[in-house]
């Protein structure tokens, strides 16, 4: 009888070979009689094993840049009822989106030291395609995704920043927002309008200057220290912008209908073919774009 066994997702991880250097060095322990050389074998078990920490690193990243833009406490999947718990919240989803990126850079280094750049930026790629694999479960990407742009994925073009649409079932996060008390909600929904307004102006410009300048337009902690090369991190920051232009929308769409503001006498509306004057950054006025802006703001 064959025993049905799930597919080894490392059975395509890459196997590279020792810097000689790195060897010579004691890099892979030290015995009696020298330096550790380690075989075919051994390289595939330190490779797999720090794989599956870095596709666990970068999957609590994403999940921790998700509840960035929801505002749901990744840890239970509950949203904070309180302005003082959603304070607290935003402070920790901050310092834990610092603390893991960082803890996959470490990762990367580590892995530089005894196999070399080359090697590296291959199992970076692997981890990404894998972690997204494991997310997406087919063969084809979103433009919410890196792998829809990067030429090993879909290597897709941006669409137009005219044909993102928005998601309104975004929009019932804010229903916790606001207050209820009828004057009090009605103040504070027009206060989020406006907000929202322009942030999605400020995405639109951010995903433009993207789409044209490409690398050249993200800092160089995302081309050098947060990505292995310039076409993922420019792939990363496309799939970011998106996602916040589609988050964005949805939440206009979803106050304006709340508001019974027609499409008519929207600023998305009259913004709709106007040409940015400029192509900078604007500031953030929220914890959530600050702490994503980092990731593609230019230096």
């Amino acid at each position: 009888m064959t025993l049905d066994t799930e597919p080894n997702p490392f059975v395509d991880l890459p196997v590279p070979e020792p810097l000689a250097e790195s060897v010579a060095h004691g890099t892979f322990g030290v015995t009696e009689v020298g330096s550790i050389d380690p075989d075919e074998e051994d390289v595939r078990a330190l490779t797999q094993e720090h794989a599956r920490e870095m596709m666990a690193t970068l999957a609590d990243a994403q999940a921790v840049e998700d509840a960035l833009r929801t505002g749901a406490d990744p840890r239970t999947g509950k949203f904070p009822t309180t302005e003082e718990s959603r304070t607290r919240l935003a402070e920790f989803l901050v310092r834990e989106e610092k603390r893991l990126k960082n803890q996959y850079s470490i990762a990367l280094a580590a892995y530089a030291q005894g196999f070399g750049d080359e090697a590296t930026q291959t199992l970076d790629l692997w981890v990404r395609k894998a972690v997204a694999d494991a997310v997406v479960g087919q063969s084809w990407y979103d433009p919410g995704h890196p792998w829809h742009y990067y030429h090993e994925g879909d290597h897709a073009p941006p669409i137009p920043v005219e044909a993102i649409e928005g998601d309104i079932e975004v929009g019932r996060f804010i229903e916790r927002e606001v207050p209820k008390n009828p004057a009090k909600r009605s103040a504070r929904l027009s206060e989020l309008l406006i907000q929202e307004r322009q942030r999605v102006l400020q995405d639109k410009q951010r995903y433009q200057e993207i789409v044209k300048r490409g690398a050249d337009a993200l800092s160089s902690y995302d081309r050098e220290i947060a990505h292995t090369n310039d076409e993922m991190a420019r792939a990363t920051a496309l799939a970011l912008k998106y996602n916040h232009i589609r988050y964005g929308l949805g939440r206009v769409a979803w106050l304006e209908q709340r508001l019974g503001v027609g499409a008519e006498s929207s600023l998305l509306s009259s913004h709709k073919d106007r040409t940015p004057t400029s192509i900078s950054d604007p500031p953030r006025d929220s914890f959530v774009s600050d702490s994503l802006g980092d990731t593609d703001s230019t230096s």
